[in-house]
């Protein structure tokens, strides 16, 4: 069983596929399980968007992740659509990061 994706620097930034929206708020969690090297980190970004909208637009971000770990950012006016975008840096193209999504918590607010 695998759980997380693996992203390198050199890639260039990933993306989620596309989620429908559960309620009006969310809690959205990360697991940071394994770093390739010191100063590794990676960055995520929720959007989200409309289904009659062309383009997604950044709703908020969880922290740098630059440790084993989990954290989370809450927001709320989410959209009808919701994908994440992952940014990784390091020091060389070949750094890494591997990251589990956990499940948004929703809100009905």
């Amino acid at each position: 069983m695998f759980i997380g994706s693996t992203m390198f620097v050199w890639g260039s930034d990933y993306f989620s596929p596309t989620i429908a929206r559960g309620g009006l708020g969310a809690v959205f969690s990360a697991e940071l399980l394994a770093l390739s090297s010191v100063g590794t980190q990676v960055v995520i970004e929720v959007q989200h968007k409309n289904v009659e909208d062309l383009n997604f637009v950044a709703l908020g971000s969880i922290p740098a992740l630059t440790a084993v770990g989990v954290d989370f950012v809450n927001l709320t006016g989410i959209k009808e659509q919701v994908r994440f975008k992952y940014t990784v840096s390091g020091p060389t193209p070949m750094d890494g990061v591997l990251v589990n999504m956990l499940a948004p918590a929703w809100r009905p607010y």
